[in-house]
């Protein structure tokens, strides 16, 4: 009995897809992680880039458990895609983890996407797909899984290294692929026995090659760099290389936490004296009225007069110099204080309470500033007389000099010997002298 040829053709279709079917569900159920975290998540290690041969059979893979939904994409673009997108299309048994075409093309070359979700995390994974010429590829190998470059364990730890790459299929007799784990220092190939377990994955027609290193309770002797050569027709090899280390991400995460906690500190401290010297300025003019008040009454009683000197920057020399003149020719006769005060019409009135228990005031300022000439011609005069109490004497000179000059300072020293004479005689008697 001879069937029609349209139904040999759909019973061979029907025979294929079921077998490429139970070939693709079994790649998301082979080789899991034997440790799974709680919550949606990939289940193996994925790709990082795809490559196949033109017109030939192509499949990517999205392995994951306890998602709500899988969404796949191409370049950003929503599955499904137009033929002149892609030619990919879902395969519904694998619970669309995987994605295949009967004959790659051109078109299908792209970055794509999967993506899971619940209903309150979403994962996605991105794998990038080149395609080779159809007449078999005669290149290196081609990495197709990105070694991490540390995989951490502690001792009695069971840990699993895994390496993949692209080998095409060159339709020679003597053409092999191989692929070989080394640790780093032995310069021996690893093999599996009761330490070490080697498990080959054989892919895409033999065109994709990987294999996993198992290694069981680890001890010191395992740790240190491993490295995985893959061959192509035994003379093109590729390596990569990773590390097995003791677990440190506490002793990372504590140093953190103490850079992170210095950095407050110094932030804290900093703010503290910002804090400190504001309140300090606000109290310098407080302590410097104390002082001054508290000096006068500690005279002791062989002093005849006090007498305060008040001088800005400009005059500081000269304010020093009048002292030391005044002490020197009195000895005794003068216990005298001076002060740097600002000269502007409004800090001169706040210091006008102090020189009220003093004998004599001098006020040292220059006259060069508008302000400050006004101030000593006019208005300092007027302010003084109206505040001063009656026993505070004030020397007077209308012709003072822009700055005061040591020469003029001496005059200041004759008239005060001059002003004290008159005084101790009775001649001058509650009244004032005058304003510098």
């Amino acid at each position: 009995m001879h069937l029609p040829s349209s139904v040999v053709v759909a019973v061979s279709f029907l025979v294929a897809s079921g077998s490429i079917s139970g070939v693709q569900c079994a790649y998301c159920d082979d080789h899991k992680f034997k440790e799974l975290r709680p919550g949606v998540q990939f289940t193996k290690e994925l790709s990082s880039s795809e490559y196949g041969a033109i017109s030939s059979f192509k499949t990517l893979h999205c392995c994951g458990k306890k998602y709500l939904s899988l969404e796949w994409f191409k370049d950003g673009r929503p599955y499904p895609w137009p033929s002149d997108v892609s030619s990919f299309i879902l395969n519904p048994e694998s619970a669309n983890q995987t994605i295949y075409t009967q004959s790659l093309t051109q078109s299908d070359r792209g970055v794509y996407t999967c993506q899971l979700a619940n209903h309150t995390t979403t994962i996605n994974h991105s794998v990038n797909l080149g395609t080779t010429d159809d007449a078999g590829y005669w290149g290196d190998p081609l990495p197709t899984y990105k070694m991490p470059r540390v995989h951490y364990a502690e001792h009695g730890d069971f840990i699993r290294l895994y390496c993949e790459g692209f080998v095409g299929k060159v339709k020679l007799p003597d053409a092999t692929n191989t692929i070989t784990w080394k640790k780093i220092g032995s310069n021996r190939t690893v093999e599996s026995n009761d330490k070490y377990e080697i498990q080959e994955v054989i892919r895409e027609n033999e065109q994709v090659l990987g294999a996993f290193l198992y290694i069981n309770n680890i001890q010191e002797t395992d740790y240190g760099q491993y490295s995985c050569s893959i061959s192509n027709t035994d003379d093109q090899i590729v390596q990569q290389f990773t590390s097995v280390s003791k677990f440190v991400a506490k002793e990372q995460s504590e140093k953190k936490l103490f850079k992170e906690l210095i950095f407050i500190i110094c932030l804290m401290v900093l703010l503290i004296l910002t804090l400190w010297k504001r309140r300090w300025v606000v109290a310098a003019y407080r302590r410097l009225r104390k002082n001054i008040a508290k000096d006068k009454y500690i005279l002791p009683k062989k002093t005849t007069w006090n007498l305060i000197i008040f001088y800005d920057q400009e005059n500081k020399e000269r304010a020093h110099y009048l002292k030391e003149k005044i002490e020197q020719q009195q000895e005794d006769n003068y216990i005298i204080k001076s002060y740097l005060i600002d000269f502007d019409e409004d800090s001169i009135k706040t210091h006008v309470d102090l020189a009220k228990d003093y004998d004599f005031a001098v006020y040292l300022l220059s006259s060069d500033d508008t302000q400050t000439s006004s101030l000593t011609k006019s208005s300092l005069k007027s302010f003084i007389e109206d505040n001063a109490s009656l026993k505070n004497y004030l020397i007077n000179y209308c012709d003072s000099p822009t700055t005061p000059t040591k020469k003029w300072c001496d005059k200041i020293v004759l008239d005060l010997n001059d002003g004290l004479a008159k005084r101790n005689q009775n001649k001058l008697s509650n009244s004032l002298l005058g304003v510098v």
